[in-house]
């Protein structure tokens, strides 16, 4: 009855908001700069014009997840990037219910009124985790809220400042359709290299201060974690796009971190069809390469009978934007930008980038935290539809 209880008070709550703030929205809604009366609200006509102008949903601004209170967190955000500038990093943090030990002994607690030692969470099979995250979903979201404050508080914004000093930030949150919460987040870093301000080798060595791809050597319980940042094709890889990802993976590898730009206007037609060509290749020996498979550079050029020069020149056709790649061995062509200590706390997959194009990036975060929650919205109906045939599990 605790989850029932809850979602109760929460659309009471719900309710009383919405009821006061329409009343006092009408109060508010100006027509010729005029005040509208009780009289014009009842003329035929007045209603359907303040929906039509938008005027009608201003009431919802403080309802979570309605496209009012989307469009004021837009604007915040754009305010933000005028007030403070260019933000430098953009970050995602998913949720990992089924490998966080801590999160699982908790719902055993709940579910299961047992007290699980990290040994026998550990030997859990798939079906057991999944069947204590779904018992008591509100938990999971509460957990998960709780320790996204626990990780900005006693990590971001601690003193070891393990991505840099943080004057300000911004993040949304969004339930994929499986029910599981990821963030996407914006920081403002401060007095770091800004790109086209600072020369790219400025810029790249800040990179690589705080953010690699490569599997550690001799740290086992990072190794582990690493393995998680592994980018495998799933039908979101495919969305909207006719490649097999749209994340561009698997990534090339890399001698040293640096920063590309496309082709230039002068290049010739022979030029860019000897490039992209060259391009194939190189995807076609990434797309077959093993995880465990390692060589050095220069044996992949080799392999590839191609220069390092030309090597080069063959990812730049692909690129419509200037972009980072990150040093990476031909063993880690798959894996996401992570930051060690960041990752060694989170312990979930997580993806770290700096901002090279702040319009872009902006506009990608607003689209994002406005976007309709299709997923989410089709799998409640599902669940709503299946409740009145009686299947109340």
């Amino acid at each position: 009855m605790l989850i029932e209880n809850i979602f109760y008070k929460s659309k009471k709550l719900q309710m009383k908001i919405l009821l006061g703030k329409s009343h006092r929205a009408l109060r508010k809604c100006k027509g010729n700069n005029k005040n509208i009366t009780a009289g014009q609200i009842k003329q035929q006509g007045t209603l359907d014009r303040l929906i039509r102008h938008d005027d009608g949903y201003k009431f919802l601004n403080t309802l979570r997840g309605s496209p009012p209170y989307f469009e004021k967190a837009k604007k915040d955000l754009f305010a933000m990037t005028r007030q403070l500038g260019p933000a430098t990093l953009f970050c995602s943090f998913s949720s990992g219910e089924t490998q966080w030990i801590h999160l699982l002994q908790i719902l055993g607690q709940l579910v299961d009124h047992k007290e699980y030692t990290d040994e026998e969470i550990s030997n859990f099979n798939w079906d057991n985790r999944c069947r204590l995250i779904q018992s008591d979903p509100v938990t999971c979201a509460r957990h998960f809220d709780y320790q996204v404050n626990q990780f900005l508080t006693y990590v971001l914004f601690s003193s070891a400042e393990p991505l840099g000093k943080i004057s300000d930030w911004f993040y949304g949150v969004e339930y994929q359709q499986r029910g599981s919460p990821h963030i996407h987040m914006l920081l403002w870093l401060e007095n770091v290299p800004q790109f086209q301000e600072n020369s790219d080798n400025d810029v790249t060595a800040f990179i690589d201060k705080i953010i690699t791809c490569q599997k550690p050597i001799d740290n086992v319980e990072l190794l582990n974690l690493v393995n998680r940042q592994v980018h495998r094709h799933s039908h979101t890889s495919r969305k909207n796009t006719s490649s097999k990802c749209r994340f561009n993976y698997p990534q090339p590898p890399m001698k040293q971190t640096m920063i590309l730009y496309p082709l230039d206007e002068e290049t010739s037609d022979s030029g860019i069809r000897m490039h992209k060509n060259n391009w194939k290749l190189i995807k076609t020996c990434l797309d077959e390469n093993k995880d465990d498979e390692d060589i050095k550079f220069d044996e992949l050029l080799s392999k590839l009978n191609i220069t390092e020069e030309n090597y080069l020149l063959a990812i730049r056709p692909s690129l419509n934007t200037p972009t980072i790649f990150l040093k990476r061995n031909y063993n880690e062509v798959r894996i996401n930008n992570y930051n060690p200590p960041c990752l060694s706390a989170w312990r979930a997959n997580l993806d770290i980038q700096y901002v090279l194009d702040v319009y872009v990036c902006a506009v990608y975060i607003a689209n994002y935290i406005s976007k309709g929650q299709k997923g989410m919205i089709e799998l409640l109906r599902e669940a709503c539809h299946e409740a009145r045939q009686g299947n109340n599990t």
